[in-house]
């Protein structure tokens, strides 16, 4: 019945099966509007800031001067099929949320797009569980990479090296802004206003607290660890501590008595203008170091009740 169809004589492939998250364009839901304004939320976490998007060739080494190279005793080239040459060079990207590392320039503008026979990459991490990045300038007379990079994750640590000093800030900020976005949103993804309203009165005993000088209680600290642990896994992690320490600030607005902490709301828009979100991202990783006696990446509630008070007094004063 009617013309053949161009798509005759194909073979039949399944590409991918995937759910339409949160809910299909169909206006016979009741709460559309909702569900595609949470899309959105997805997909901005999903695509952080355009200072993430960044690639280039780094030494996926933790020695600056690529000692093992192709020489490794392992004899990774036979076992893992990874042809490295003696600086143990890869091109590396920053995808969304994802470190990858390709075998050449090459491969990497032919599979980022992800075609079905493009090549792929030699391995890939997902940075949303990392925690922080540290950085080792080299020793100018001795090494050849001028920077070694060490990124903290929770199941281990990462480390590749930059030949030039020009491209340090570059996959700094790149790296650092990744995590921060990650851990916003890791943090807020979920977020109710009744939830917020809770946290709030507790907000405000403990910025009264601190503008008054009055020690915190170690119940006090309890109560305030559950209410922030917006993920109940019982851990404090960077998007957590985040939203600790702006609504603490906003609530200390508030008691101020200023116009601009009127109410709930004005408050956290004042904190928000007053502290920039790299700001906080700085603070929190500060707060993370203070905390975390274990340098897991996880704040247990006893290094909280333990810590948090000083760590929570230096982070709100600016």
């Amino acid at each position: 019945d009617g013309p053949v169809s161009v798509a005759y004589g194909l073979k039949k492939e399944l590409l991918e099966i995937r759910a339409k998250y949160p809910a299909p364009a169909s206006f016979q839901y009741i709460h559309r509007e909702a569900s595609v304004l949470r899309e959105k939320e997805i997909q901005q976490a999903c695509h952080p800031s355009p200072d993430s998007d960044v690639c280039g060739w780094v030494m996926a080494t933790a020695d600056p001067n690529g000692a093992y190279g192709g020489d490794h005793p392992d004899n990774e080239e036979d076992r893992m099929n990874l042809k490295f040459d003696n600086f143990r060079l890869v091109f590396q990207c920053v995808s969304g949320t994802a470190l990858l590392h390709w075998a050449s320039e090459e491969d990497f503008k032919i599979g980022i797009f992800g075609a079905r026979r493009a090549p792929r990459a030699l391995a890939w991490w997902d940075l949303r569980k990392a925690y922080d990045v540290v950085v080792q300038r080299g020793d100018e007379n001795f090494d050849i990479a001028a920077g070694q990079f060490t990124i903290l994750m929770y199941g281990g640590n990462l480390s590749f090296s930059v030949e030039g000093d020009q491209d340090i800030p570059i996959w700094y900020n790149a790296v650092r802004g990744v995590i921060r976005d990650a851990a916003w949103h890791q943090a807020t993804k979920a977020e109710q206003p009744e939830q917020q309203r809770k946290r709030w009165h507790a907000a405000m005993g403990l910025a009264r607290a601190l503008l008054n000088g009055r020690p915190i209680g170690t119940r006090a600290l309890a109560v305030t660890f559950h209410l922030y642990d917006t993920d109940k896994d019982c851990v404090f992690r960077l998007g957590e501590i985040m939203l600790l320490i702006k609504e603490v600030y906003a609530a200390m607005i508030q008691d101020t008595g200023l116009a601009e902490g009127a109410t709930m709301d004005l408050a956290l828009q004042s904190a928000s203008s007053r502290i920039p979100t790299e700001l906080l991202f700085e603070k929190a990783l500060i707060f993370r170091r203070q905390c975390d006696q274990s340098n897991d990446g996880r704040i247990s509630k006893g290094e909280f009740a333990a810590f948090g008070h000083q760590a929570l007094l230096e982070a709100v004063t600016i």
